[in-house]
């Protein structure tokens, strides 16, 4: 199965210009310093660098990968990285979507229309009768007990009644959906940000303090 057609989801591809007069040696030794986090392991093979990444902490600033490759040819540098973390957002939708779906299903199930239609016309029968229409006991009324006021149970009334909506799972939906989408551009930007940044600075040089002759 050739994943090449939706595995976009969870990599993050694109290229940077290094200039034609840097190595790939040259490329890899400036930006080696991304990969000098713990539990990062890589390894260099000519013009490619693989890397992998394994309990990522919050410090490492490309911590959202779990590895990928770099390759250096006709002075560009190209990469292919992984992360799990975008195709967990990117499937978080799905999740919500499901399990919200899932509980209108089962409300439909326990409460067949029928039920819902006698529960609310009861609902309306009981609302019809006021409390002062009710006539008091014999005995509250020699002891000089209140009349029964209406009762303020229309809201917990309408919370039980309350039936599941797809509304929570939609936004949920759109935070993991707008999470994804700016983490797939985001990251890539990032990372083509740092790289371009480290390939601007000048290689430090050594200052010669060995002693001249007299």
């Amino acid at each position: 199965m050739n994943l090449r057609f939706i595995d976009w989801i969870w990599r993050v591809r694109g290229s940077v210009d290094t200039g034609s007069s840097q190595s790939p040696a040259a490329v890899f030794s400036k930006i080696d310093i991304l990969f000098q986090e713990e539990n990062t392991t890589r390894r260099i093979d000519g013009d490619t660098l693989t890397f992998t990444k394994s309990r990522q902490r919050p410090q490492d600033k490309m911590s959202v990968f779990d590895g990928g490759t770099l390759r250096v040819t006709d002075g560009v540098l190209r990469f292919d990285m992984m992360s799990k973390a975008l195709l967990a957002c990117f499937l978080a939708p799905l999740m919500f979507y499901a399990v919200g779906q899932l509980g209108v299903a089962m409300d439909k199930w326990r409460n067949p229309p029928e039920v819902v239609a006698a529960k609310a016309e009861a609902a309306k029968k009981r609302q019809l009768v006021k409390p002062e229409d009710v006539p008091m006991n014999a005995v509250d009324q020699m002891l000089g007990a209140p009349k029964p006021e209406k009762k303020k149970g229309g809201e917990e009334m309408g919370k039980r009644n309350r039936k599941p909506s797809m509304t929570t799972a939609y936004v949920f939906m759109g935070i993991f959906f707008a999470l994804w989408v700016v983490g797939h551009f985001l990251e890539n930007y990032l990372f083509r940000s740092r790289v371009r940044k480290l390939l601007a600075e000048e290689p430090e040089t050594s200052l010669d303090f060995a002693a001249t002759p007299a």
